[in-house]
């Protein structure tokens, strides 16, 4: 699996970003894991909808335009729910609860991914 970094503002703010851009790693996400450190996350890409059946944990989701731009955060998502599609969403982020805070990302902001 292919590891990317996340950068805010040209700042790496997280180093360990699962690259999930294939139709098996997509379908896979986080399902039936216990956890994920702390400090890591999952991209799914192109996603605009996700779901947490399967999941363990609760997460924080950030959905991202193309261009990179934050569209919508969705904080503590419950594992067995539907999150809803949004709009002109390409990526979704996918993050231990709390870290979308941690890491201080909100709508607006411009993402980059970087390997």
């Amino acid at each position: 699996m292919r590891i990317l970094k996340l950068k805010k503002n040209g700042e790496i703010i997280c180093d360990y970003v699962e690259d999930a851009s294939n139709f098996f790693t997509r379908f896979m996400g986080l399902m039936y894991r216990k956890s994920i450190p702390r400090d890591h996350a999952l991209l799914l890409t192109p996603c605009d909808e996700i779901h947490t059946f399967g999941m363990r944990f609760d997460i924080d989701t950030v959905s991202i335009a193309e261009s990179g731009e934050v569209l919508f955060v969705d904080r503590a998502v419950k594992p067995h729910k539907v999150r809803k599609r949004v709009r002109g969403s390409h990526m979704v982020l996918e993050l231990n609860s709390g870290m979308a805070d941690e890491l201080m990302i909100d709508v607006g902001d411009f993402l980059e991914f970087t390997e």
